[in-house]
């Protein structure tokens, strides 16, 4: 008989919490069967680890001592109280049985207890978690290209063509590298500069502007350390103004030196079609690659409809892995639809 149970990972035993690390990882090489798997050091400290500004609840599905699913939600507490992530999984042999639509109700319960009206999920495109999906009534929102680059074949020459040729269309301009922890004078101007991350495309994702205040970036900061990781910035900064108009991050990890994460790449509508974009992320990678001589590969996320970011994406050498789908819909209504 399939028993429903809340799974707390910033608490539970490590024991419970490396059987739940068992489940997963099958279903991750179903995703890039031809990566690692995330060794459990680094698993245990992304799940004891919560940011203050969101909430994350889980749910496990055992069958006798088998875990046979899993549901997370996860919620903004300062940014976009409308809306709410769900995600659930089965294990492979177990699919068709209804755990998912059992795993639905507790999430879908502590989603509508947080007052969240709409109700967001990915699925790998092609998979046929699509189908409840359409079920449900929720709609495809956005299209998210998962890319890869491999330093193996990253063009060093062409990265220091981009730099070298930064003075022919961005005199104007200066960069200022950053790792964390920011200096304390930097972090206002920085969060202001996130802000800039609202003009990227959407695409029909339903979500408010989001706020990066300097109390959450600090509480960001504390969490990035204590998950032994570190963001590596650069800032493009205005010379005759001052403004910080750019920025472009990479995320490092200790416990996985092979695996590197490009975060936000981003310019001020009034500051592009300068050569800001490929200026700081040909500096960075440069820069990073330096730093962290064991990296071998740098994966970042966009819109499929960002096309200057694909572009320059591709142009440096990066090659699409994996196009996951957002899904959005009314919870009320899914509930009813799928009787959860």
């Amino acid at each position: 008989m399939i028993r429903i149970e809340p799974v707390d990972t910033g608490r539970s035993d490590e024991s419970v919490l490396r059987r739940l690390h068992a489940y997963y990882e099958p279903l991750d090489r179903e995703e890039l069967p031809e990566d690692d798997p995330v060794p459990f050091e680094r698993w245990l400290l992304d799940r004891r680890s919560t940011r203050r500004d969101e909430r994350v609840m889980r749910w496990v599905a055992f069958d006798g001592v088998e875990i046979v699913g899993a549901a997370v939600t996860w919620a903004n507490l300062e940014n976009n109280l409308n809306a709410g992530y769900v995600r659930v999984s089965t294990t492979p042999t177990r699919r068709g049985e209804g755990i998912g639509r059992a795993l639905l109700r507790p999430a879908f319960d502590d989603l509508e207890t947080q007052g969240r009206k709409l109700v967001d999920t990915y699925v790998i495109n092609g998979r046929s978690e699509a189908e409840l999906c359409q079920r449900a009534g929720w709609k495809m929102a956005y299209r998210e290209k998962r890319s890869r680059l491999s330093m193996g074949t990253l063009d060093v020459g062409l990265m220091r063509s981009w730099i070298e040729r930064a003075d022919e269309r961005a005199g104007d301009y200066q960069l200022l590298l950053l790792e964390t922890p920011f200096a304390d004078e930097h972090i206002e101007p920085w969060c202001q500069l996130q802000f800039l991350m609202n003009t990227e495309p959407r695409e029909d994702l339903e979500m408010e502007d989001e706020v990066l205040t300097p109390e959450i970036w600090r509480d960001l900061q504390a969490r990035t350390a204590e998950a032994k990781r570190k963001l590596y910035s650069v800032v493009a900064v205005h010379r005759p103004s001052g403004l910080w108009v750019g920025s472009s991050s990479i995320m490092t990890d200790d416990l996985q030196a092979a695996q590197a994460w490009q975060w936000e790449t981003v310019t001020h509508p009034d500051h592009r079609n300068r050569g800001l974009g490929r200026w700081m992320k040909a500096t960075n990678v440069l820069r990073v690659r330096d730093a962290v001589p064991g990296m071998e590969r740098v994966d970042t996320f966009n819109a499929g409809s960002n096309e200057p970011m694909l572009n320059i994406n591709l142009t440096m050498g990066f090659s699409p892995i994996l196009v996951m789908d957002t899904w959005q819909g009314d919870l009320e209504s899914a509930r009813k639809r799928l009787g959860a």
